[in-house]
């Protein structure tokens, strides 16, 4: 009796490629679309971020009648984010900071992390960052320390004529032991900003005429213009011929969340939004602006609690109408 012979029919090579091309075809329509959604959840993720961080303000700004300001001088420069921790939801990282002590220890270049203080920076938090950036947020031994970096940075004002040295009283929000409240926000709570959002920085120096990464270093224009100490602003005055000139860029922008440092906490609408040209400091002082992997824009805290999206493509001038608290500008949907 003869035996059937039972076979399966394989692809051909000619299938084979055919169907890896089909394949091919559907990731490549489909990966768009799955980076869209990824940006669109990550944005709403940072935008819950900021509403937290505008309702734990609005708490501290009902016990103490205003919103925190920076701590000062720099050996005491706890950040606006180190004062609004138990608002958080983290007291237990409030107790691991001593603000009966100072948070840096030394003075001018030589100053270090108060090893009391050590754990508190270098622990990360969620809420502190956006997740679009993407950058490492732990900055290994800069200052001589360990630090979590933040993206969450708050206004300091237009950053024009000498109110990009936020030491000093500025026409935004925030600067060193500001204690700005609601009833100073003139020109409407809905209408000012308190904060937005920049990139984490690369954690390192670089030399040269072009920065390794524009968005994420900053110009040291501190060779052309050095801080007088005891009046506003620098002389000269910092202006963009000196920052083109640099040679020197930094890598410390968003470096801390605890650290209340220009260059780690503030920003300022002197350059618009996702500027092409790149922040510009003056021994720590400058031009620091709204920065974010989003397409097309940052998210903005407003006084009144409200987070809204902003083009960076929106008029400077408007721009920079919302970072003061009583300019008096009349400022129109965005």
């Amino acid at each position: 009796m003869p035996h059937a012979h039972s076979w399966q029919r394989g692809f051909t090579l000619i299938e084979l490629l055919v169907v890896i091309a089909i394949i091919s075809i559907l990731m490549a329509l489909l990966l768009p679309a799955v980076q869209k959604v990824r940006a669109a959840a990550d944005k709403m993720r940072c935008q819950n971020n900021l509403k937290q961080i505008g309702l734990a303000l609005h708490n501290f700004h009902n016990d103490y009648q205003r919103f925190p300001g920076l701590g000062t001088p720099s050996q005491w420069a706890f950040s606006v984010q180190a004062r609004i921790l138990p608002y958080v939801e983290q007291d237990n990282l409030q107790k691991l900071v001593d603000f009966a002590q100072p948070l840096m220890l030394g003075s001018g270049g030589s100053m270090s992390l108060n090893p009391a203080q050590a754990t508190a920076a270098r622990s990360k938090l969620s809420l502190f960052l956006c997740p679009s950036d993407g950058q490492e947020a732990i900055f290994t031994q800069y200052n001589r320390a360990t630090w979590a970096g933040g993206n969450y940075v708050f206004n300091a004002g237009t950053g024009t004529g000498a109110f990009y040295d936020a030491r000093f009283p500025t026409d935004g929000v925030f600067w060193q032991d500001s204690k700005t409240g609601i009833r100073d926000l003139y020109d409407g709570s809905s209408n000012t900003l308190i904060a937005s959002e920049s990139l984490l920085g690369l954690g390192f120096n670089t030399a040269g005429p072009a920065p390794t990464d524009p968005w994420r270093q900053h110009a040291s224009a501190g060779a052309f213009a050095r801080p007088n100490p005891t009046s506003q602003g620098t002389v000269p005055p910092l202006n963009p011929t000196f920052c083109s000139s640099a040679t020197t860029w930094g890598g410390d922008r968003c470096a801390s969340w605890i650290w209340g440092l220009q260059t780690r906490t503030l920003f300022d609408t002197f350059l618009p939004i996702n500027s092409l040209t790149p922040d510009c400091s003056a021994h720590g002082m400058g031009w620091y602006a709204a920065r974010s992997m989003h397409p097309g824009g940052v998210n903005c805290l407003f006084g009144d609690g409200g987070v809204r999206f902003a083009h960076q493509n929106i008029d400077l001038a408007l721009w920079r109408a919302m970072s003061t608290r009583k300019g008096g500008e009349v400022v129109v949907d965005f």
